[in-house]
């Protein structure tokens, strides 16, 4: 069986080929399994995230309606105050107008 160093040489280039073929297998292997476990995460994370977005929506929705409330109040209440002011401005100008000459 072992009679030349060619015997020798093609047995240990089986078993080099036959270490290299198994270690691609055992590798091939462990991406497949890496892939599930990745597939199983994206999955999870996903469910978590759809759990996640009614939340989201429902704060928006109240910070919309926090805001349309304050605009509201403020062209309900402080622009006529604003209006007013400068009402008074204008007659303390004319006062002060009437009261300098009365002088």
């Amino acid at each position: 069986m072992l009679e030349t160093s060619k015997d020798v040489l093609y047995i240990v280039i089986s078993i080099a080929v036959l270490t290299v073929s198994g270690y691609l297998a055992y590798l091939l292997y462990s991406l497949t399994k890496l892939t599930q476990e990745s597939k199983k995460t994206v999955e999870d994370v996903n469910k978590k995230l759809e759990k996640v977005n009614p939340v989201l929506d429902s704060a928006t929705n109240t910070i919309k309606s926090l805001s349309e409330t304050i605009q509201a109040i403020n062209d309900g209440i402080l622009k006529p105050i604003a209006f007013l002011s400068e009402i008074i401005k204008k007659v303390r100008t004319v006062q002060n107008i009437f009261t300098n000459k009365n002088k």
